[in-house]
């Protein structure tokens, strides 16, 4: 690919998905196909809340919260 770090770029992005070998292919296939950001919170908040309700209650069942 050559170095990058004194220029410019000269090559152009190819569009038509032919890599130059596999290891292109397989790089873009997995930058096109990453998760969403933000996902892991809404099922990360579900799970915290159901923990601290869970917490809460055994709390109350021994006497620590009246």
């Amino acid at each position: 690919m050559g170095d990058t770090f004194g220029g410019e770029h000269r090559r152009p992005a190819r569009t038509d998905g032919i890599g130059r070998s596999q290891r292109e292919l397989q790089d873009r296939a997995s930058y096109d196909h990453q998760p969403n950001p933000g996902r892991g919170c809404v099922i990360a908040l579900p799970i915290s809340a159901a923990m601290w309700w869970g917490l809460y209650e055994a709390a109350q069942a021994c006497g620590v919260i009246a």
